[in-house]
């Protein structure tokens, strides 16, 4: 039978060719046209045209034109405020009118009153609710006038009455006691035979210290303010203060500076310092930015010379202080001038240095460098075992002070490499220690299994670092991939996706991409085929746990579960995970309204997801509580109370207790849950004994607070 399939493709398809149609048992032809009658034709809009349906009835779309104030532009209606001009113009404010603002993003009304708020009246200004401004003369008038001429003394009226006498200060109180004091405060003061005040503030600052008399020379027992524990006042001599001083300067450490390029000394940034050179480089000095007195120690820890330049003066004219030395930069005044000075003693012992070497990749020839003091070799030797061996440095540079020349490559280990003057074997450099380790590569933790036709993330470390690496799956430990993935690098390692396409065990092979040699195998992973199953008991009961079942491939994945009204949509939210014992798992669920319900079960790890079979919740059986009266004695605060009664019909309904004084008034605290015991038959709780001596009803009541009981007695608390 020919198929769909062997059939010559149509070169195009016009409104008049046929397709076969089955119609009541019998087959037809149909012509395309006919096919396509009725359906929605494309819509064609023009750019920047709205579409949608003005005409009464429905019909085909239409085009729409936007109102003043908005405008569509980009595909974007926007709102351009146009539409205000049409607005009536007012001429004033009213008190009841509103304000359109922005708050946060979104728009509101805001009274015209509320503008008051943004702004406060001045001192004698004032404003009241009408809005009407009004100020205090006296508190806006100027600053008195100047007086006038004294006039002449009139005759002296008799003499008043005598008053009667003041209380005087009166001692501090409660009530008049000042917990701060602030410059606007005042004192009361005595003055011309008067009582009067000043403010705190002149009190204080009142007297300048321009005002106060010169001191002699500063003495041991002169005395200085100072606070001690408190903010209180009290007086230090300067004696004691060289005291404290003179115990710390043993603690005084100089400063360290490091310089890397050509330096100025300075008092600021180098005066009282260790300088340590690590380069060579040149120093000098100016005197005036240095002053008499100034001092600093130099070493050159560089593998060059330090050079002294332009205002510094050596004793033996010597101008440069060989690497590994060190002297001392003092700053004189005396009755010659004024210089920077150094002693300018160094040994003239020939010496070569060897620069600091950073460990090469292994059989990697690496550079190595350095400088030549009071010395001039014509050839050099190098070793890398501590002169067990030498070989000759292949075309070194050789320069007044310095050389370089290519090592050949080192095998993993540790190394210094000494560097001497051919013709002069006494004459020895050596380096930093380095170690170079051997090409690897490693894999991090490597999970122990897998999920068939899903990505397995590996990855790991080599050396050197930013190698190139692949990796492969294969099913042996011993036969290498077939194919091969470049990983991906970072500056911590590598990195590559491997999806197994079978189950089964498999390794994993990573290797350096240009020594394949140099390669890691994982142990064995388990390939499996993900998987999830679910158990589900066909009946529950509103608010009774059920357990809920179930196995997981891969078996150490945590499953997570939901209860839901549907079984064609799995829930979004709320899952709760479930105890897993080597691929098996548990959970206990709460049903919380009757009615037909399904558990969804989650692998999160393969994205797996499974739905149950339906479960009918029916609500609980109505239940029915009874007290029982503990007797006893009591005592409040101590220890508990045993209290229990029945649950009729028999059912693990949640039920709660408490104890009050009243037994009309329902208890709003003291909730204790309760247990069920003797195959639901009863309830039972140790309540804890009150703390208020009383007597004392007990209530019980369900969780949800219905069958709500108040026991026909009390229980005594003394």
């Amino acid at each position: 039978m020919t198929t769909i399939a062997q059939l010559p493709a149509a070169a195009f398809v016009g409104a008049n060719d046929l397709l076969p149609l089955s119609q009541s048992g019998a087959l037809y032809s149909v012509k395309v046209s006919q096919l396509n009658a009725g359906l929605q034709p494309l819509l064609s809009v023009p750019t920047g045209d709205l579409l949608g349906r003005q005409s009464a009835g429905a019909g085909m779309p239409e085009p729409l034109s936007v109102g003043t104030g908005l405008v569509l532009a980009g595909g974007v209606l926007s709102v351009n405020g146009a539409d205000h001009a049409g607005y009536p113009v007012q001429a004033s404010l009213l008190v009841s009118d509103d304000l359109v603002v922005s708050s946060a993003g979104l728009p509101g009304l805001l009274p015209v009153t509320a503008l008051r708020g943004l702004f406060s009246a001045g001192d004698g200004v004032n404003i009241n609710s009408g809005g009407v401004i009004s100020a205090t003369a006296s508190a806006v008038a100027g600053p008195a006038g100047p007086a006038g001429p004294a006039g002449a003394m009139g005759p002296a009226g008799p003499q008043g009455l005598v008053g009667p006498a003041g209380t005087g200060l009166a001692a501090p109180v409660a009530g008049n006691s000042a917990s701060s004091i602030g410059a606007n405060d005042y004192v009361a003061i005595w003055q011309n035979g008067a009582n009067a005040w000043m403010p705190y503030g002149q009190f204080i600052g009142g007297q300048t210290i321009n005002q106060l008399p010169a001191a002699a020379p500063a003495a041991d027992s002169d005395s200085l303010l100072v606070a001690q524990g408190s903010n209180a006042l009290c007086v230090q001599s300067f004696g004691a203060v060289w005291s404290y001083l003179r115990e710390k300067l043993p603690g005084l450490k100089s400063g360290i500076v490091e310089l890397t390029a050509n330096t100025v000394l300075d008092a600021t940034a180098h005066n009282d310092r260790i300088l340590i050179a690590s380069a060579p480089l040149t120093l000098t000095a100016n005197f005036v930015n240095m002053g008499a007195g100034f001092s600093c120690t130099l070493i050159n820890l560089s593998s060059g010379a330090v050079s002294f330049g332009t205002g510094i003066t050596s004793g033996s004219q010597v101008s440069s202080l060989p690497p590994g030395a060190s002297t001392s930069l003092l700053g004189l005044s005396y009755s010659g001038g004024s210089l920077v000075w150094w002693n300018g003693v160094v040994s003239n012992v020939p010496t070569i240095t060897v620069a600091p070497i950073t460990a090469p990749g292994a059989d990697a020839p690496f550079s190595v460098a350095g400088s030549v003091f009071n010395e001039a070799p014509g050839a050099l030797d190098y070793s890398t075992d501590g002169g067990v061996t030498w070989q000759a440095a292949v075309s070194p540079v050789i320069t007044l002070d310095a050389y370089s020349f290519t090592a050949l490559g080192l095998s993993g280990g540790t190394y210094t490499v000494m560097v001497r003057d051919h013709a002069n074997e006494a004459v020895v450099g050596v380096s930093n220690s380095f170690s170079i380790l051997p090409p690897s590569v490693v894999f991090n933790a490597v999970a122990s299994a897998a999920i068939v036709n899903l990505p397995l993330t590996v990855s790991g470390t080599a050396t050197p670092a930013g190698t190139a690496v692949e990796v492969g799956l294969s099913g042996s430990a011993t036969v290498a991939p077939v194919s091969w993935v470049a990983a991906s690098l970072s500056s911590n390692g590598w990195s590559a996706e491997l999806t197994p396409s079978v189950t089964g065990v498999i390794y994993l092979w990573a290797q350096q991409t240009a020594a394949t040699n140099v390669q890691v195998i994982s142990g064995p992973v388990n390939v499996v085929t993900a998987t999830l199953t679910i158990s589900v008991p066909a009946s529950g009961i509103v608010d009774t746990v059920m357990t809920v079942t179930g196995t997981v491939s891969p078996i150490a994945d945590v499953v997570n579960l939901q209860l839901s009204t549907e079984n064609n949509v799995a829930p979004t939210s709320g899952w709760s995970a479930s105890a897993n014992a080597g691929g098996s798992f548990s959970i206990a669920l709460t049903p919380s309204a009757a009615g037909t319900i399904y558990a969804w079960a989650q692998d999160p790890v393969t994205g797996i997801i499974a739905v149950s079979s339906a479960i009918v919740v029916s609500a609980p059986a109505p239940v029915t509580y009874s007290i029982n009266n503990p007797g006893g004695s009591y005592t409040h605060g101590l220890g508990v109370i045993p209290i229990n009664g029945g649950v009729t019909p028999a059912q693990a309904v949640a039920t709660q207790v408490a104890l009050s004084t009243s037994g009309s008034v329902v208890p709003t605290t003291g909730w204790q849950t309760a247990s069920n015991i003797y195959a639901d038959t009863l309830w039972a709780v140790y309540y804890p004994t009150p703390a208020v001596a009383g007597n004392y009803y007990v209530w019980v009541e369900t969780t949800a607070g219905t069958a709500q009981l108040v026991s026909n007695f009390t229980i005594a608390v003394s």
